[in-house]
């Protein structure tokens, strides 16, 4: 199974407003990367996305909702427990362990630290590395590979026109 792990775009601060939508450059910035990648279709995008998850927080929410809108319309982005800011991203590593052999993908939707967290893990094993400088509305690919997990892309909004 193939994963791709998305930071929210960017969300209003907690005094603009306390359940932290998306901003307009949030939602912009999400939008765009998803058309982006919705364009290229099975270029990037390949095996389809199979089942989308979020944290539950606002943000991430909307966010889930603008990619499966433009990648998987078919498939309705849906909460999991275990994936706010501050949880331990082990239980999702673990999950994805056993699926690893699957066919399909998954887009998880979330937070920092826990996606560099969870990133951390499966490319070493180690949720205090960091392998990858997350950005809002960006876009890892991670696959299964002989000896664990493997980046086979990383997208930021900053590379799409």
């Amino acid at each position: 199974m193939d994963v791709y792990l998305v930071q929210h775009g960017q969300a209003l601060s907690e005094e603009q407003d306390p359940r932290r939508p998306l901003s307009e450059a949030g939602r912009a910035a999400a939008t765009k990367m998803a058309d982006h990648l919705a364009a290229l279709g099975t270029q990037l995008i390949d095996p389809p996305i199979a089942e989308v998850r979020h944290s539950g927080k606002l943000r991430a929410q909307q966010t889930a909702e603008i990619f499966a809108q433009a990648l998987c319309p078919h498939v309705r982005p849906t909460a999991r427990e275990g994936m706010s800011p501050k949880d331990d991203p082990r239980a999702v590593y673990e999950e994805l362990a056993t699926k690893r052999e699957q066919s399909g993908a998954l887009l998880l939707i979330g937070h920092l630290p826990h996606l560099a967290r969870l990133a951390g893990l499966l490319l070493t094993e180690d949720a205090e590395k960091t392998p990858v400088r997350f950005v809002n509305a960006a876009v890892l690919k991670i696959c299964p590979a002989d000896d664990g997990w493997a980046v086979e892309w990383y997208l930021t909004p900053a590379c799409v026109r």
